[in-house]
């Protein structure tokens, strides 16, 4: 083996003992040598990173799409008070159930922060209420009482959206 040889062999040698494993990877790191960048690089790294982050981000856009979808309903639902009570009815089986499965994302997602929790089980309880409410004739005290229960909803929707740091 030739001295050149033997120095490229110690080079790699010394170089794989240095290897970064893709967890240690920051990318944000700016203190990171330029050897544990190459690592990171190479090893995957910076590409899992994207990956959890793109990831994320899907999941925040679903979830946001979720809350559009609430407030969709629920502007729907203050609009049939104004009508009959089998649109109303309809109007309120779709927000319960947009709401349910916004709540049940949430809670799978984020179930574990109290804040959240609370908030949660506060709109669980109010979807609750609203789904054993029999359904009356429409009244100017009902329609009232109603919009009402609409606004409190909405801003308890509201306040969890950007307590999770989601855009309106």
């Amino acid at each position: 083996m030739t001295l050149r040889q033997l120095a490229v062999l110690t080079a790699v040698l010394a170089l794989s003992g240095c290897a970064t494993q893709p967890g240690e990877c920051d990318a944000t790191n700016r203190d990171s040598s330029m050897l544990t960048k190459m690592n990171c690089d190479y090893s995957g790294g910076y590409s899992d990173q994207v990956k959890q982050k793109e990831q994320a981000l899907s999941e925040s856009r679903q979830q946001n799409a979720m809350f559009r979808q609430v407030y969709e309903n629920i502007q729907a639902q203050q609009l049939s008070t104004k009508t009959d009570l089998a649109s109303q009815q309809k109007a309120q089986a779709a927000l319960n159930q947009s709401l349910g499965q916004l709540l049940a994302s949430l809670k799978a997602r984020h179930g574990n922060e109290s804040q959240v929790k609370k908030q949660i089980a506060g709109l669980e309880q109010q979807l609750k209420a609203s789904q054993a409410a029999p359904a009356t004739k429409a009244t100017p005290a009902t329609l009232k009482a109603k919009q009402e229960e609409l606004k409190a909803l909405q801003k308890k929707v509201n306040q969890l959206q950007f307590s999770l740091g989601y855009e309106e």
